[in-house]
């Protein structure tokens, strides 16, 4: 997701060439509960934890939220050190970049509301590793829509340790999201495909 790092006040399109990573609108929070439960968040002594380097080593923890969503974890992504502008797998890297596929059809309704729900799903990265500083996570087209070895996302949301915190997932809806988004300061990081962009899905939580 090298190219989509510059954060703005606005929600921002992911254009051609760039790689990463109810259709009223009325979102309801209680239809995809938080699965996080703090019982089942390890506790750490290690203020510099970080999870393993590699993506797919994540399946065992989120493979069973993700599945109920329909998605499954790819093998892109992983660890990666951000610092000094780079963008480099690492196992000491303090940014987590996930990547997320539809295990069948998926219609636009569905990854307009995915931007909550899988961002629901990875809430707890911080409090299991408290190492990270950011992650993002990127909802990937079907491979028959997009064969290539890194297809552009059709979402991707990306957090700071601290907008992460600030965000009570267990209400927080897509529009909400969105608003966030497009704050001044930004609360995160926001980016959706040019065609979800103009789907009637998107346009219902985000009119502007």
């Amino acid at each position: 997701m090298p190219g989509l790092l510059a954060r703005s006040a606005c929600t921002l399109l992911l254009a051609a060439g760039v790689a990463a990573c109810g259709d009223d609108g009325d979102d309801d929070a209680s239809l995809v509960p938080s699965t996080i439960d703090p019982a089942e968040v390890p506790a750490t002594a290690d203020p510099e934890e970080l999870p393993p380097p590699g993506a797919l080593d994540l399946e065992p923890i989120y493979g069973e939220a993700l599945a109920d969503l329909g998605l499954v974890l790819t093998d892109r992504g992983g660890l990666i050190d951000r610092s000094a502008g780079g963008y480099e797998p690492s196992p000491t890297g303090a940014h987590l970049a996930l990547y997320v596929e539809p295990i069948g059809e998926r219609t636009p309704a569905e990854y307009v509301e995915g931007i909550r729900t899988v961002a629901v799903v990875f809430a707890d990265v911080f409090d299991r590793w408290p190492g990270l500083e950011t992650y993002d996570v990127c909802q990937e087209p079907l491979p028959e829509d997009d064969d290539r070895d890194e297809p552009l996302p059709v979402t991707q949301i990306e957090l700071t340790k601290a907008e992460n915190a600030a965000i009570d997932w267990a209400t927080v809806t897509a529009a909400d999201l969105v608003r966030l988004a497009q704050a001044e300061p930004p609360g995160l990081a926001l980016r959706v495909s040019r065609a979800l962009d103009q789907d009637p899905s998107y346009l219902a939580i985000d009119p502007d």
